[in-house]
């Protein structure tokens, strides 16, 4: 019966039964009569050093940035920290970054649309979110 399942090539294929299929998936070689060829031929092939040295110099790229991309958004949660503890206003009557009061007559302030508050055009505290400052609206 192997040498049908395998084939010694003068035999007609048949498809294999519940039982042997079942005996397949437990020894884990697949379902095909040509799974245990191609296991052979992979465990034959082994990469170049050349391809090697491709593959790890990639994995050292991809490291180098991710630790780059780390370090970025570490400083980025630094400065929203600090611009969160160091906010004056309310965001509504004076400027949420200085506290500065804001109405007709005092300072032009810029409303953003992301976070909806209120602050200078320009604050002398010089902060500014990124992602307030394409959307402003003139007040």
């Amino acid at each position: 019966m192997t040498d049908t399942m395998f084939g010694n090539g003068n035999d007609q294929w048949v498809c294999p039964n519940d039982r042997q299929l079942a005996l397949r998936a437990k020894l884990h070689t697949g379902w095909s009569v040509h799974t245990f060829q191609t296991e052979k031929q992979r465990r034959r092939q082994v990469l170049s050093e050349r391809e090697l040295d491709t593959i790890l110099s990639v994995i050292q790229r991809a490291e180098q940035l991710d630790l780059v991309e780390q370090q970025r958004i570490g400083r980025l949660v630094e400065r929203l920290q600090n611009m969160q503890t160091a906010a004056l206003g309310n965001g509504l009557s004076q400027c949420l970054l200085c506290g500065e009061a804001l109405g007709l007559l005092g300072t032009p302030s810029v409303f953003c649309l992301d976070c909806c508050k209120v602050q200078h055009a320009a604050s002398p505290a010089g902060l500014r979110l990124y992602h307030c400052t394409p959307p402003f609206q003139e007040l």
